[in-house]
């Protein structure tokens, strides 16, 4: 379990710090714009729900846990960092920094060299 709840905080991490090491690789960049648009989507809908998440609730049922409930970052930042933060500013604010993110992207594309290169 502790293995799926590592995966899950390096695939967050991966979110948020992608796209300092996208410039100039069009793989890594068009995967990480991907990743932030589903983080997005997995964020405001509730479906689908994130596999993770899901992976996470069932080892701890399998387990004889009891499952925790909510999105995996809401609970992690809710206990971490924001104790006494309502879910939809946590969600909100998640929501915000993926967005700044791809606002980066656009600005990177809007100013890229001759080249095609951004």
């Amino acid at each position: 379990m502790e293995a799926v709840l590592f995966l899950h905080l390096l695939w967050c991490v991966c979110v948020v710090l992608g796209w300092t090491v996208t410039r100039r690789r069009r793989v890594l960049r068009t995967l990480h714009i991907a990743s932030l648009i589903y983080a997005i989507v997995i964020e405001l809908m509730p479906w689908p729900p994130c596999p993770l998440t899901v992976a996470e609730t069932w080892l701890e049922a399998r387990a004889g846990i009891e499952p925790a409930h909510g999105p995996f970052l809401v609970r992690v930042l809710d206990a971490v960092v924001y104790p006494d933060l309502p879910e939809w500013v946590v969600v909100g604010g998640a929501v915000l920094v993926c967005v700044a993110i791809l606002w980066v992207y656009l600005r990177r594309y809007i100013r890229r060299d001759a080249g095609g290169q951004w």
